[in-house]
């Protein structure tokens, strides 16, 4: 675990941005760290980017959420999953539990940052890093503060992605029967690895407050499953569904109202 060697860039506003590097098993995970530009000790919020995603999302809202929440005194960390973005490995060897398994190692290494507060530690997910952070958040419910949930995928929803009886019929394979999506090529073990996980289930043991926002033009990840996700939280997740929004928020009055909602929720639930 080490920050990279390289400048401590700061903006103009006094905020600092910095290349991170995290080491977990034999792959390297390539990341950002923003956090104001004073020393102390900060609230830290961790980002998961979703399936074929990387750590600046589309339309980079994932770095505008970072500068919003430096802004507000928070420091914030987003890395590429192994295969994904600039860290090491393919993207055919990913499965959800890689996922996670790098989500937990991430963790270890946010608390054990000296510019961070491990009380104050709140994590973010979009998508399949929805589904991911509300894992982390139900494994971990001690080390987690505040869960953001934007488009969250739940296994059920993520199974029905790319799968159907006649995968290599519907969708051009490999020899090895991995499925190419967009140019990567899906494991086809990456469908009976989720049968290992229920994240409606894992989510139920997490105490913390919890905000759900998800676009009702989602084409991807039905608006339902948000829903199944807040009535697993027993009604205690603030649920917000953005009028019109598709499964990324493409449009810029979709983007203001999921960054507006998300910086306000975890400022009021990181304390420090």
């Amino acid at each position: 675990m080490r920050v990279a060697q390289g400048i401590l860039s700061e903006g103009k506003d006094g905020r600092m941005q910095t290349a991170i590097e995290l080491r977990v098993k034999d792959k390297t995970l390539r990341g950002m760290y923003h956090r104001p530009g004073e020393e102390g000790k900060y609230p830290t919020v961790v980002l998961f980017h979703g399936f074929t995603g990387n750590k600046l999302e589309p339309h980079r809202i994932f770095l505008k959420l970072s500068r919003l929440l430096t802004a507000e005194g928070l420091a914030v960390i987003r890395f590429d999953f192994s295969g994904s973005g600039e860290s090491d490995g393919d993207f055919e060897e990913m499965t959800f539990s890689t996922e996670v398994f790098e989500a937990e190692q991430i963790l270890e290494f946010v608390k054990k940052l000296p510019t961070s507060d491990p009380k104050n530690i709140g994590v973010a997910g979009l998508s399949m890093g929805g589904a991911v952070a509300s894992v982390l958040a139900g494994t971990r419910p001690l080390a987690v503060k505040a869960l953001v949930l934007w488009s969250a995928a739940g296994i059920d929803t993520i199974a029905g992605i790319y799968r159907s009886k006649e995968d290599c019929e519907a969708f051009p394979c490999n020899q090895q029967k991995n499925i190419d999506i967009g140019g990567l090529w899906l494991n086809h073990r990456f469908y009976e690895d989720l049968a290992n996980w229920n994240t409606y289930e894992t989510v139920k043991s997490y105490p913390g407050p919890v905000l759900i926002l998800h676009g009702t033009a989602d084409q991807t990840v039905p608006p339902t499953t948000a829903e199944k996700y807040q009535a697993a939280l027993s009604g205690r997740a603030k649920l917000i569904y953005v009028e019109e929004a598709d499964h990324t928020y493409n449009r810029h009055d979709w983007e203001e109202q999921v960054l507006a909602e998300t910086v306000t929720f975890l400022r009021e639930n990181l304390h420090k």
